[in-house]
């Protein structure tokens, strides 16, 4: 299959999104399974850090891959969402695919889709897409971010004994798939684990250590519990990052020491392509600078509303919306973002990647906002018009957040 442009293959690809109502039908390792092994299972031609969580895992994945990459590794990287361009789904050397490129192997590679005739789902075509990529491109190791879950997660198909299984910071999310209860949630998120692999996660609630200890053990694996005030984050992070850096120094020593690699080096955290995009992102728009920050989830907001607050920003406006989800959820994220914000201008918008999600109803998260005590609250539900009326406002700071998605079509009218 020849693919003219990147938008091209966004089209293509736009086919396999299932558009069912229920995540759970599609969430399954079966095709994956199958697919992959019809392939030669090229998930197990590299070594892999497999990285999930509820919080942090993009980042955490990313300072894995810079400081792999740091050492002279060749390194393979693949997150979801993207947010800049669909190429961040397949990172070689430390950086996408050029556009060239990317074209060409997705073309390849959605020949062999078609030929095997299994019913993958974008997730699943972007997933083995990586893993064929970096077996391909012969990496040394390929950093892989856990897309939902764990357990079930199309990414979970690695059975190398080799495999680092790393588990960032849990919380109540995706709990209508996961399971209502932190301890539910771990079991989860534990299920990357596979047996002789080596496990890192920063101490946490004694519900959560306990769990994923327990399941780590059981799935055969050893868990490495890293001290949050393990050594000292370089000044170049950001506070909310400084978790996120210390399981990824973490990792990175471990594998140092198994793999006889450089000692860390602590510059690669000022690197321009040490983080993903999207996260506490400051760009200058009509002359005016504005906050991008894809926090999706009470727990990542009110990291958000920490940093924001350590840099002495309150007041702001913002414009938000949520990936529609239980309403306990909606409730809980207004009542975080409540305290910074002045005026919340709410769009409306559906994600065109992975699965079909709509967000709420701008009306209903207008009326959720102001039980929340947002006194000053504008549905604007076209996105363009909603991000316009954004730089227009008379306050000091400008804030979009509640969804990566949401973040990437903002990002997608803002290229030249």
């Amino acid at each position: 299959m020849q693919l003219g442009s990147v938008d091209e293959a966004i089209d293509v690809l736009a086919r396999y999104i299932p558009h069912t109502l229920s995540h759970r039908t599609n969430y399954n390792l079966d095709r994956m399974t199958a697919f992959l092994d019809d392939l030669g299972r090229p998930q197990d031609a590299v070594r892999v850090v497999h990285v999930a969580g509820t919080s942090g895992k993009t980042s955490t994945a990313y300072l894995v891959r810079a400081l792999l990459q740091s050492a002279g590794q060749h390194t393979g990287l693949t997150v979801s969402p993207h947010i800049r361009s669909l190429t961040e789904r397949v990172q070689v050397g430390g950086l996408p695919l050029d556009n060239a490129s990317f074209l060409a192997v997705l073309g390849e590679f959605l020949d062999l889709v078609v030929d095997r005739g299994i019913p993958l789902t974008y997730f699943e075509v972007l997933v083995a897409f990586a893993y064929w990529t970096f077996a391909r491109y012969t990496v040394d190791y390929a950093v892989v971010e856990v897309g939902l879950g764990g357990l079930l997660d199309g990414t979970n198909v690695v059975t190398r004994a080799d495999k680092i299984a790393v588990i960032t910071d849990l919380g109540l999310d995706h709990t209508e798939i996961l399971g209502d209860s932190i301890e539910a949630i771990a079991v989860q998120k534990a299920g990357i684990v596979q047996p002789g692999n080596e496990v890192f996660m920063l101490a946490q609630e004694a519900a959560v250590t306990g769990t994923v200890a327990t399941e780590t053990v059981a799935r055969g694996g050893r868990l490495h519990l890293v001290d949050p005030a393990r050594g000292t984050a370089p000044a170049a992070l950001p506070p909310f990052q400084q978790r996120n850096w210390t399981l990824a120094a973490a990792v990175y020593d471990f594998v140092a020491d198994r793999d006889g690699l450089a000692p860390r080096d602590n510059a690669v955290a000022s690197a321009p392509d040490a983080l993903p995009p999207g996260r506490m992102e400051h760009r200058t728009v009509s002359g005016r600078e504005v906050i991008f920050d894809g926090a999706h989830n009470p727990q990542k907001l009110a990291a958000l509303r920490g940093a924001l607050r350590a840099t002495g920003l309150s007041g702001l406006a913002v414009l938000a919306t949520f990936i529609q989800s239980p309403r306990e959820k909606l409730d809980a994220a207004l009542d975080v973002l409540a305290p910074v914000t002045a005026h919340l201008i709410v769009p409306e918008f559906t994600a065109r990647q992975d699965l079909a999600k709509m967000s709420f109803p701008g009306l209903e998260v207008a009326e959720r906002a102001g039980l929340a005590g947002i006194g000053s609250v504008e549905v604007v539900p076209d996105l363009p018009t909603a991000f316009a009326t954004l730089l227009r406002r008379p306050e000091p700071g400008l804030l979009v957040t509640g969804s990566l998605y949401l973040i990437g079509q903002v990002f997608d009218r803002l290229q030249p």
